[in-house]
């Protein structure tokens, strides 16, 4: 890889060039983004320094695909433009409707003691179209907060429930061939 006069990147910074990174490497190898003014100053080099955009990118140890896209950004929105953007995605084509999450929530607070087995079972004998599955049913009811922790659980299964009394065989309990007792 040919560098440019005057271009000298470190050993880490060079290994992340060859890997095809965009953005250069932190002192611990990790990659760290490129605040709004930075992305001002990259922009703006190859009219104030008098070199082309290959160069700035290889002197910035950017891609050119990153370059003109926040080129187009600036151009388009200014400086604020170039502020970081979230990578969350806009929709979700993957989740659940609204609507099946909404009969879950209400089959949940008409029968509070079923969990999430239950519910699809009930859903499944009721017809629905889409029935989602038992971990999917989980994950809802608790993004809806219908769902304790497991402390609360086992808290309320041992508070609820009696001891049962131990049985032992007495002498004229004895098992038949059957295994049943006579």
């Amino acid at each position: 890889m040919m560098q440019p006069p005057g271009d000298r990147l470190e050993p880490l910074a060079r290994q992340h060039v060859r890997r095809g990174g965009t953005r250069p490497p932190n002192e611990r190898g990790a990659v760290v983004g490129l605040e709004a003014e930075s992305w001002l100053e990259i922009l703006q080099a190859p009219d104030r320094n008098g070199l082309t955009v290959t160069e700035v990118c290889r002197r910035y140890n950017i891609s050119r695909k990153s370059y003109y896209s926040y080129l187009a950004r600036y151009r388009e929105h200014g400086v604020a433009g170039l502020a970081p953007r979230s990578r969350r995605p806009k929709n979700f084509p993957a989740r659940t409707s609204a609507e099946i999450e909404a009969v879950v929530v209400r089959v949940r607070l008409d029968r509070p003691q079923w969990g999430a087995r239950r519910i699809r079972t009930h859903l499944q004998r009721a017809g629905s179209t889409r029935v989602p599955a038992v971990s999917t049913v989980h994950a809802i009811l608790r993004r809806h907060g219908l769902v304790g922790t497991g402390s609360d659980h086992e808290a309320l299964r041992t508070a609820t429930t009696a001891p049962v009394p131990e049985r032992s065989m007495t002498t004229h309990q004895t098992p038949s061939r059957a295994g049943s007792y006579t």
